[in-house]
């Protein structure tokens, strides 16, 4: 090699090493930054101090938890950038079908376990596969159809979903409604159908041991939690499947065990290097616990004072999603107001009061269109969850009817207008998407 050569290649060389290093130190960087950011958040209830540890032990056990735990949001950032180019257009294309009044259920069933993937592991491989399965949906119109039936091998509505917590969670209006013998005996349900097995189950998910598996239970917690609540706490009892009697008895006490007696709120529990665990405040997961129980839980002048200090913090802990308001959400935060709304001082229900009227703006002025129809957002990425949220925040907060208005007196004369635009609009698209049919039903079970 001639020296010129020689030096060419050691300035690229050098040139990759500098490159590297700056890379890699502000890849640390940006962690320590989200670490900070979650510690200043304060969701986490630390683990109490072992007898004769030192205030040095506490602040180094600490600093490795936020460290380790800010390594969720950045790898879930790398995933996002990495798989969303390929994944957001056959979303969109969903959409538009869904939106033109297509049957997409088999789609939306892939969908569904891709985002559990993409959002809660780091199983970048297997969320590729469930995208190429998704891709392939899109051109079996056969396979949306069946979708909708009861499936032979485990009783479940879950075609298309390999993940049990998952199959179980969008079966669970199917079982309700199931009021005759059911085609195939509902043998998925089994996994939960004694005290024991119910237990065993939550604590599992509950319990998570991030730093070693890589992944984040939240979501299965919250929606293997809420399916259960509304099965067992449901109205009309389903007739296709016989329960354990002893089962509700069995999830009061671990909801009782589970809540947070500082904050009144609940959310996963995050086992750290040590085998400690940090309990941490989960907005969401706290409005499912309060809603699916029908607001028959303790504490809940401590949950809306909590809420409203976190109103500036991002879901899953906070009322908001990096960094603004959604329905969804906005949904969730009123449902729990109203149901603690008689315990409230008049400091807290004046605070509540603002935080509802900003998001009530928000809707009115950001999501809700003039055509009828909500925007498609971040987090509720289909049409018919955009309705479907939206339409159930308007509702919950009262602007549609003034009986409904529990923190307000004030009238609201577009109301009657935005609702028949709304209504409008869904009946031009049409209702074979279930999200949309039950927005629908929503208005039109106000007239």
């Amino acid at each position: 090699m001639s020296r010129r050569r020689r030096w060419i290649f050691g300035v690229v060389f050098a040139s990759l090493v500098v490159a590297l290093l700056v890379y890699s130190v502000c890849r640390e960087l940006k962690r320590a930054f989200v670490a900070a950011v979650i510690y200043r958040s304060h969701v986490f209830t630390p683990p109490p101090p072992s007898p004769g540890e030192s205030q040095w032990a506490r602040f180094r056990d600490a600093t490795q938890f936020y460290w380790d735990f800010a390594a969720i949001p950045v790898a879930l950032q790398q995933r996002l950038r990495l798989l969303n180019p390929v994944l957001q257009p056959l979303v969109i294309e969903i959409d538009r079908r869904q939106a033109a009044g297509e049957d997409m259920h088999y789609s939306m069933h892939i969908y569904r376990e891709v985002r559990w993937r993409l959002n809660f592991t780091p199983d970048v491989a297997g969320t590729r596969a469930e995208i190429d399965l998704l891709r392939r949906s899109l051109g079996e119109t056969d396979q949306q159809k069946l979708a909708k039936e009861q499936q032979a091998s485990d009783g479940s509505w879950g075609m298309g979903i390999n993940t049990w917590y998952l199959r179980f969670y969008y079966s669970v209006d199917d079982v309700s409604n199931c009021h005759a013998p059911a085609r195939y005996p509902l043998t998925f349900l089994d996994p939960i159908n004694s005290p024991q097995r119910l237990n065993a189950l939550l604590d599992t998910d509950l319990d998570d041991a991030f730093t070693k598996t890589g992944v984040f239970n939240r979501e299965e917690t919250d929606e293997t939690f809420s399916a259960i609540a509304r099965l067992l706490f449901a109205s009309t009892p389903t007739n296709c499947y016989t329960f354990d009697p002893h089962l509700r008895d069995a999830l009061l006490a671990f909801v009782r065990r589970w809540q947070n007696p500082a904050t009144g709120c609940w959310g996963q529990w995050l086992v750290d290097r040590e085998g400690k665990v940090w309990k941490m405040d989960d907005m969401a997961m706290t409005f499912h616990v309060v809603s699916d129980l029908r607001g028959a839980v303790e504490h809940q002048d401590l949950i809306a004072r909590r809420l409203l200090q976190l109103d500036r913090v991002n879901f899953p802990a906070g009322i908001l999603f990096d960094g603004h308001y959604e329905n969804h959400l906005n949904w969730d935060a009123v449902k729990i107001f109203r149901m603690a709304w008689p315990t409230l001082d008049e400091t807290t229900r004046r605070q509540a009061r603002a935080e509802i009227a900003r998001m009530l703006h928000w809707c009115l002025t950001s999501s809700y269109q003039s055509d009828g129809s909500f925007k498609v957002s971040d987090l509720d990425d289909t049409s018919g969850d955009a309705f479907r949220y939206g339409i159930w925040f308007l509702q919950e907060s009262g602007y549609f009817q003034r009986k409904d208005r529990f923190w307000t007196d004030q009238d609201f004369p577009d109301a009657d207008q935005v609702r028949r635009r709304i209504e409008a609009r869904l009946q031009t698209i049409g209702l074979s998407d279930p999200a949309m049919k039950e927005a629908y039903d929503t208005l039109h079970a106000m007239d």
